[in-house]
């Protein structure tokens, strides 16, 4: 996977037949699991009942065939976040997937809510959210797909079925966060009206609003408004283009 780098952002192709797969769990020397869980709890008291730990994908290595994954506690990462120079030994390089839904009427973004942790306030494409390790096959792959479509219920309230076509196209790492998204192409004969009002009917906490752009507009927006769009959607928005 031959890549390109735009400030802290490099990206990569994946590719239709490319795989996320399991291959095991890591385990932490006894002196850094104190300081991780010294970190943990210190968030902890911050944020409240909010935070609670789980199972993350960390990507291991990424190859011309996907992604090797292991599983990573939540609690790697919020520790990892609260002092960088962490990584260097716990290595959390979590995997999402960064939907890109086109519906009838132009293409899908939305505002995320003042209230979440990551990007309070601003507007990407959507939806979007980090890979389940809990659904995964016999074989160790994790159908990464399956979980846009889950996030898409869950985020916008639309059901699978509304979707025509599930398209993978690229592959884009955050070297400042460490976070790798997949970047989906999702096509649906939706209108623009059907979609925002499957969002509203929905009632979710994710997105504050939604608006749907004509390829026009799209260009206005990327070029005018890039300080209110999350960098991941700007990039995967270009590259989007540049296919067609």
């Amino acid at each position: 996977m031959r890549g390109t780098a735009t400030q802290m952002l490099t990206t990569r192709t994946f590719l239709p037949t490319s795989t996320v797969t399991l291959i095991g769990k890591g385990s932490l020397p006894q002196a850094l699991e104190s300081e991780v869980e010294m970190l943990w709890r210190a968030e902890q008291e911050r944020r409240g009942e909010s935070l609670f730990n789980g199972n993350i994908l960390s990507a291991v290595e990424i190859t011309q065939a996907g992604i090797l994954g292991r599983v990573a506690e939540y609690r790697h990462l919020v520790a990892q976040r609260a002092r960088p120079q962490l990584f260097d030994y716990l290595q959390v390089r979590p995997v999402a997937v960064s939907g890109l839904l086109q519906c009838a009427d132009g293409i899908v973004f939305g505002r995320r809510a003042r209230t979440v942790t990551q990007h309070p306030g601003l507007w990407e494409l959507v939806p979007s959210g980090g890979l389940d390790t809990s659904k995964v096959s016999e074989s160790g792959v994790i159908d990464y797909r399956a979980q846009l479509l889950t996030e898409l219920l869950e985020e916008l309230g639309i059901n699978a079925n509304s979707v025509s076509s599930i398209r993978p196209f690229s592959l884009v790492e955050d070297s400042g966060s460490h976070v790798i998204d997949i970047g989906i192409a999702l096509a649906s004969q939706l209108s623009a009206a059907q979609v925002l009002r499957a969002h509203r009917e929905a009632k979710t906490k994710e997105y504050a609003e939604l608006r749907v752009l004509s390829v026009d507009e799209v260009d206005c927006f990327v070029r005018f408004e890039a300080s209110q769009l999350v960098g991941v959607s700007t990039v995967l928005i270009r590259q989007f283009q540049n296919e067609r």
